[in-house]
């Protein structure tokens, strides 16, 4: 976007020392980012004023002729194609050296043998305009020899504005709105947009009526329209053709120019239709197929839900976009309907972008403008077309439907609230100051301010007390904003035990173990389900699941490493698996104490260790992984007992005489089975599959009881190895008989079981077990007296407990 610093002149009163500079920077510093500034003159630099002496044919081309001319240092030859050059004409010329706005550089040229030195200029060759049909033609009071610039008073100094900068404020896309951030940021006053308004020319002289319906009151806040009769279509006078020139705008006529001069100065978009056959208006939705012929002599076909402003049911502007044909002004026009409006910003911009047609208008109504706004144009447009055209006359009272006027928006916040994220030390009363200046109205009680947003903030800008916030930031200027670093105390990061015991268990699992880490899906599927005998009638079901094969949360991690299992059996006959992951049990059907105790009714996702061992033997791959699992919690904690006992119930899929609970220091933690058969040929498995499932939480609850490990020296005596052999009754447990071993003596280190007999040399419903015993003492070593003394009374007492006798080995 343009901006001319004439027309920011005519409404705050900037001293002369204030240069484009300082005022480009206060723009990029505060409110929008300026991207370059120019002298509107520098575009015509070695171009003046000439008057056409002779005019004669050139001798070597029919179409050219030789002109001499007068530029009051001299006389110039120029070679010129113009045809409508004659005698006496004052002309801008292009002196040697020149550069005009189109890039063309003027130099002594010689075109068909004759030399010429300059150009005689087109309209659009200076900038001036479009019209390239013949040469731009000077009034007579133009001075000869006078620099072109100085004789159309091209005086201004024009910013280019970055218009992405612009983006959410559409109060800003007029002179006037940017005039209004100078007058805040230079604290110079601000005058009135209207100035010099005569109440009188708002009288109706001629009794007419023009009827106006809305037929979408969403479609349009507000709608102005007038009729104007008595005019002359004239030409513009030259300060308004100089100002659109400024703005980069070619003058048509003085009621189109008017038209769009007030859209730049004000920011709101006018539309004027030739009112001859127009009665009654119409504000609607376009209909199916419905097309019109735009000012730019193109035929277009609107797009649905497209805004046109109708008469007669006949669509004669794209409402925001641009007029249609039809009803454009022309030469013949005496009497015009002026508009003012603010139409819908997203129904204008959809139709914008449909089209292929951004115009000056549909970029501003994208904005969503203020609809005080249309009243404000209407007057400024009335203002000028009567000094232009002061025997124009109102012919009707002004329309103005106005179905819901904005309701004021008032934000409220406590002033120690803004001052903690300032960073900067401002008073209530310097606050106020800015906020007041910007057009706010505020009020203070105690601490707190009430903030009336202005209405041409509060269309979609200023909307909370970050925004307020921001306001009084951006007037200060963000550079003045000191850059200190938060205090804030500093804190270790908090140590996720859960985590490190994660870890742990992988690294055993992975590096001890020897096994493989494997990523499963957290869902099943409902025929995985049926092949291991479980019901999915309690599980949890998904509401857009991946597949038919991941329908449910799953609630163990089965599922997915028989899955592992089976892709795996053709390449290796053993392996062994495992997998650290979750499960989600429902709040109703399939319970976990703990969970339940607490209130939540959220589903519960516990963690599990899952463990898998493939071999050829099912008693070799059961073993294995009883080992694995010994390894594990034996590392996790020597000192606490692991047993592996039978369960009460058995499991839907595992092999009824291979399956254990898994029991860590008196707690159940999870169980140990074969994969039955039945199993295994629904899977398609062709080796033995050992499985085990162990609850993470209730072992994490055990380590957290587990007091940190201190080293302890390996002892400098030697440890003494006694083999030993008991016969019991088959009933005995084995889990019973070693937990009493191990806690006979202090001295008794370590029991080592290294065989179990039972068959021949033994009575039927017996059988024997045959341990090494160590026997060691940190601070002596143990003579065989005393180890005999012991072991005899370790017998004596597995004797009496368990009626266990002595074998011989």
């Amino acid at each position: 976007m343009y901006l001319s610093l004439n027309c920011l002149k005519d409404f705050i009163k900037i001293p002369n020392k204030i240069g484009a500079t300082e005022i480009a920077d206060l723009l990029t510093m505060h409110t929008v980012e300026v991207e370059s500034w120019r002298l509107q003159a520098d575009n015509l630099k070695q171009v003046v004023v000439a008057k056409v002496l002779t005019v004669k044919p050139h001798p070597n081309a029919d179409r050219l002729r030789l002109a001499k001319v007068d530029i009051k240092s001299g006389t110039l030859d120029i070679v010129c194609g113009a045809d409508n050059l004659i005698v006496g004409q004052k002309v801008a010329v292009a002196l040697v050296g020149a550069k005009l706005p189109n890039g063309l550089e003027i130099k002594e040229t010689v075109i068909r043998g004759e030399t010429s030195f300059g150009m005689i200029c087109a309209e659009d060759e200076l900038g001036l305009g479009s019209d390239h049909e013949g040469i731009l033609v000077l009034s007579d009071d133009a001075k000869i020899g006078q620099e072109l610039s100085a004789y159309l008073a091209l005086d201004d100094t024009i910013f280019e504005i970055d218009n992405k900068s612009l983006s959410n404020r559409g109060d800003l896309w007029g002179h006037y709105g940017l005039a209004r951030e100078l007058s805040v940021l230079l604290k110079l006053p601000l005058k009135s947009a209207i100035t010099n308004f005569n109440e009188d020319l708002l009288i109706n002289k001629i009794q007419d009526k023009i009827e106006v319906k809305l037929e979408e009151k969403n479609i349009c806040s507000r709608y102005l329209a007038v009729k104007i009769d008595n005019l002359k279509i004239v030409e513009s006078p030259v300060w308004l053709k100089n100002r659109l020139f400024s703005l980069g705008l070619k003058p048509v006529n003085a009621i189109v120019d008017i038209t769009n001069y007030v859209m730049f100065e004000l920011g709101q978009p006018l539309h004027v239709f030739d009112a001859q056959n127009i009665k009654k208006i119409s504000i609607r939705l376009s209909n199916k197929d419905e097309s019109i012929e735009t000012l730019d002599g193109k035929e277009r076909l609107l797009p649905e839900k497209t805004i046109v402003i109708s008469s007669n049911n006949e669509a004669i502007a794209i409402a925001g976009v641009m007029g249609g044909l039809r009803s454009g002004v022309n030469e013949n026009t005496k009497s015009v309907i002026l508009e003012a409006a603010t139409f819908d910003p997203v129904l204008v911009r959809k139709t914008s972008q449909a089209l292929n047609l951004r115009t000056e208008a549909s970029i501003r109504f994208e904005k969503s403008l203020d609809p005080n706004l249309p009243i404000i144009a209407w007057q400024r447009s009335w203002q000028l077309i009567k000094e232009i055209i002061p025997e124009a006359e109102l012919s009707t009272d002004l329309v103005d439907i106005f179905p819901e006027p904005p309701i004021a928006k008032e934000i409220s916040f406590d002033f120690s609230w803004l001052k903690d994220r300032m960073g900067y030390d401002l008073s209530r009363k310097e606050v106020s100051n800015i906020l007041e200046r910007l057009g706010f109205k505020v009020g203070i009680e105690k601490n707190i301010f009430t903030v009336v947003v202005p209405s041409w903030r509060a269309v979609k800008d200023v909307s909370s007390k970050e925004d307020i916030l921001e306001e009084v930031l951006r007037i200060i200027g963000y550079n003045k904003i000191r850059s200190n670093a938060p205090k804030v105390a500093v804190q270790f990061n908090l140590i996720d035990k859960e985590r490190i015991l994660e870890q742990e268990i992988s690294n055993i699992l992975s590096f001890s173990a020897n096994m493989n880490e494997v990523y499963n899906y957290s869902f099943v599927g409902e025929s995985s389900l049926s092949k291991l005998n479980l019901n999915g009638a309690h599980y949890l079901r998904l509401l857009n699941p991946l597949n038919n094969n991941h329908t449910f949360l799953r609630q163990n991690l089965l599922v997915g490493l028989i899955s592992n299992a089976r892709l795996n059996q053709a390449n290796y006959n053993e392996f062994s698996l495992y997998e650290l992951g979750r499960v989600f049990l429902p709040v109703a059907g399939v319970y976990y104490k703990n969970y339940m105790k607490s209130e939540s009714r959220l589903p519960y996702q516990g963690k599990r260790i899952g463990l898998l061992v493939a071999n050829s033997q099912s008693i070799e791959a059961f073993n294995q992984l009883k080992g694995i699992i010994k390894l594990l919690f034996s590392t996790l904690s020597p000192k606490y007992l692991l047993e592996f006992t039978v369960p009460e119930d058995s499991l839907s899929w595992g092999e009824n005489k291979m399956t254990v609970k898994i029991i860590w220091q008196g707690m159940d933690i999870g169980y140990l089975a074969i994969v039955n058969r039945e199993v295994a040929n629904n899977f398609g498995l062709k080796i033995q599959v050992a499985v085990a499932e162990i609850n993470f939480q209730e072992v994490f609850t055990l380590c957290s009881q587990i007091s940190t490990r201190l080293y302890e020296p390996i002892s400098r005596f030697p440890p003494a190895i006694r083999d030993i052999c008991f016969v019991v009754n088959e009933k005995v447990l084995y889990n019973e008989f070693w937990k009493e071993l191990i806690n006979f003596s202090p001295l008794l280190t370590k029991v080592e079981l290294f065989d179990v007999y039972q068959g021949e040399n033994l009575p039927a419903d017996s059988k024997s077990w045959a341990f090494h015993l160590s026997y060691q003492d940190q601070e002596k070593t143990l003579t065989s007296t005393e180890i005999e003394k012991i072991q005899n009374d370790l017998v004596n007492y597995l004797t009496d407990k368990f009626e266990a006798k002595l074998r011989a080995l």
